[in-house]
C-alpha cells in the first residue's frame, strides 16, 4: 500500500487548527479500529471472538461466550511489539527496529453454577473482568541524507505568511530577510542550494485500554447470553523533530534580493550572521488523551455439538479527548561545520502550542461468527460491521461554534466509509495438552478513497499443564506497508520539489498467556 503523509509540524505551523483538524480525524479513526483483542489464544485464531467461548477474550468480545466457563479462570498476556523501517532519502538507506515490551491483557472469569446442575434450565451465571490493549501505537522512523536542492528555511518563510506573531518570531533567527520589493514576504538566509545535512525522527507511541466488566450466562448448554460494560482509556502521542545543518549566504548573494538589507551593513548585527555554519531544529509535539464508555450485548447458539452461530453488538463509544500541542524551533551558529562552538547566541522560538477538549462518538458494530467443530479442531469465522461513516464530533468548549462542529462533521462523513472486518481462524489438538494454531484478520479500508485494506497474519502454539495452568504463544505478522513521508511543504514560488522519504514498514508482535483454572 502506498500513501503520502504530510508532516503535522508544517500545517501546524502554517495553521494550528490545520493540525486540530488532522488530530480529530487521527482520533475518529483510531478509536474505531481495533486491530487486536484478548488472549495469545485467540490473537492465534485471527481475533475470533463472537462465536467462539471459554476464552478470557470473551470479557471484551462476545460476553455470551463467557456461559462456557465451567471453572473459574485467570489469565496474564505480554507482548512484544517490534516495526521495522527501511528508509531511503536522498540515496542514503537506513533500517531502523524499534521494540516495546508491555502487557496486552490481565482477566479473571469467576464461574458460578446454579444450584441444580442438570442439563435443562440455566446452568451458571459467570462473570468476567479484563483490562485489555486493543491497540498499540508505539514506532519510531528516522532517515538522513544531504539534500542540494532546497532548505527547510524556506518552508518557515512559507509558515510566516499570514502569520504575524511567528513572522516576528522567526525573524529573530536571522535566518531570514523581507524582500526589498515586498517587505511582507521573506527570503532564505540560508542557502538553499548548498549540500545539507538533513535528517527527520519521527516518534509515536500510546495504546488504547479498555475495561471491561461482563456477565454471561448458560442455558441448557444450547443457549448462552451475556453483556457488558467497557470503559476506555486513550493516549495517543506524536513528535517530529526535523534537522538540518548548512550555511548561510554571502552578503554578495542576498544583495539580490534585497539591496538595502541591514545584512549588508559592515558592523551591523545581521552582517554578522552571513557566512556562517548554523544548525536549526523544528521541533512539533501532540498528545490526546482520553476516556470514554460503551457496552455490548452478545449472543451464541449451539443448535448442536458441533455448531456454533454467534451475534454480538457493540454500542457507539462517547470519548472525551483533551488536545494539547506544542511548536519550537531553534537555530544554533558557529564558525564552520566542523566546530562546536556557538559563535552567536542560540535562537528558541516562542511561539508554543495550545490545548483543546473535545469529544469523538466512534460508531456502533454488530458481528456475526460461525465456528464448525471436528473431533480433534475447529474452524471459526466472524464478519464485523463498523459504520465509519458515522462518527461524530463534539466540541466541548463552553464557547463553541456550531458552524466549526457541522463542518468537521461533514468532513468526517466524507472522509470515512463503513466498511467490514472478516476474520478467520483454526485450531488443531495434536494431543490431550498439545494445540496448534492459525488465523487470518483482515480490516477493511475506513476511507473513501481507498477499498484496500490490510491484514494480519497469525500463529499460534498452546499447552496445558497437569495442574490446570496453560501458556499460549502467538507470533502476529502485520501487512507489510510503503509510503512516502514529505519532510516539508514547499510553496511552488521555489519551483523546488518537497524532499520526501520512502519508507518500508514491517510490523511483528508476539504475545505470551499465562494462566490458570481454578
Amino acid at each position: 500500500m502506498k500513501k503520502y503523509i504530510l508532516p503535522v509540524a508544517f500545517l501546524t505551523l502554517l495553521s494550528v487548527q490545520s493540525a486540530f483538524g488532522q488530530s480529530i480525524f487521527d482520533d475518529a479513526k483510531i478509536l474505531s479500529l481495533d486491530e487486536s483483542n484478548g488472549t495469545a489464544r485467540f490473537k492465534a485464531l485471527g481475533g475470533v471472538n463472537t462465536s467462539l467461548g471459554g476464552d478470557i477474550s470473551s470479557v471484551s468480545g462476545n460476553p455470551a461466550g463467557l456461559g462456557f466457563f465451567g471453572q473459574s479462570d485467570a489469565s496474564i498476556s505480554f507482548n512484544m511489539l517490534n516495526n521495522n523501517n527501511k528508509t531511503s532519502f536522498y540515496g542514503q538507506n537506513q533500517n531502523k527496529n524499534f521494540a516495546k515490551f508491555g502487557v496486552d491483557n490481565v482477566g479473571i472469569v469467576l464461574a458460578f453454577p446454579t444450584a441444580y446442575n442438570q442439563d435443562v434450565g440455566w446452568q451458571n451465571f459467570n462473570i468476567g473482568i479484563s483490562v485489555n490493549r486493543q491497540n498499540n501505537y508505539n514506532d519510531k522512523v528516522v532517515y538522513s541524507g544531504i539534500n542540494s536542492e532546497n532548505t527547510l528555511v524556506q518552508s518557515l518563510t512559507d509558515a510566516m505568511f499570514g502569520s504575524p506573531s511567528f513572522t516576528n518570531d522567526f525573524k529573530r533567527s536571522y535566518l531570514v530577510e523581507a524582500f526589498g520589493d515586498n517587505p511582507k514576504e521573506y527570503f532564505p538566509i540560508a542557502l538553499e542550494g548548498d549540500p545539507k545535512g538533513q535528517q527527520v525522527n519521527i516518534l509515536s507511541g500510546g495504546h488504547k485500554y479498555i475495561n471491561n466488566f461482563s456477565i454471561g450466562a448458560n442455558y441448557s448448554h444450547n443457549f448462552y447470553i451475556g453483556a457488558g460494560v467497557g470503559l476506555l482509556a486513550y493516549q495517543n502521542s506524536y513528535s517530529r523533530d526535523v534537522y538540518e545543518r548548512g550555511w548561510t549566504k554571502t552578503t554578495e548573494e542576498i544583495s539580490p534580493d534585497n539591496p538595502d538589507s541591514p545584512f549588508l551593513r559592515p558592523g551591523s548585527v545581521q552582517n554578522s550572521y552571513t557566512d556562517i555554519n548554523y544548525a536549526l531544529t523544528d521541533r512539533y509535539s501532540s498528545e490526546s488523551t482520553g476516556y470514554g464508555a460503551n457496552f455490548n450485548i452478545g449472543m451464541i447458539l449451539k443448535p448442536s455439538w458441533d455448531w456454533n452461530f454467534g451475534l454480538t453488538f457493540t454500542s457507539p463509544t462517547w470519548t472525551t479527548i483533551k488536545f494539547d500541542d506544542y511548536l519550537d524551533t531553534q537555530a544554533e551558529y558557529y564558525q564552520d561545520d566542523k566546530t562546536t562552538n556557538q559563535i552567536r547566541p542560540k535562537y528558541i522560538s516562542e511561539v508554543g502550542g495550545e490545548s483543546r477538549d473535545y469529544s469523538i462518538i466512534s460508531p456502533w458494530k454488530t458481528a456475526i461468527g460461525l465456528t464448525k467443530f471436528f473431533g480433534r479442531g475447529l474452524i471459526s469465522a466472524d464478519l464485523e460491521f463498523v459504520g465509519y461513516d458515522n462518527v461524530k464530533y463534539v466540541n466541548e468548549a463552553y464557547n463553541s461554534n456550531s458552524a466549526d462542529e457541522h463542518a468537521i462533521n461533514m468532513d468526517l462523513k466524507n472522509i470515512f466509509k463503513s466498511n467490514f472486518n472478516f476474520r478467520a481462524g483454526a485450531e488443531y489438538v495434536f494431543t490431550d495438552r498439545f494445540t496448534g494454531r492459525a488465523g487470518f484478520n483482515y480490516l477493511g479500508s475506513p476511507y473513501e478513497d481507498t477499498s484496500k485494506g490490510s491484514y494480519i497474519g497469525s500463529l499460534g502454539l498452546g499447552y496445558i499443564f497437569p495442574n490446570a495452568m496453560y501458556i499460549d504463544l502467538t507470533a502476529m505478522q502485520y501487512e507489510s506497508s510503503t509510503y512516502y513521508d514529505v519532510t516539508y511543504t514547499l510553496d511552488d514560488i521555489w519551483k523546488s520539489p518537497a524532499p520526501e522519504a520512502e519508507i518500508k514498514n514491517s510490523r511483528t508482535n508476539v504475545v505470551m498467556t499465562l494462566g490458570v483454572k481454578f
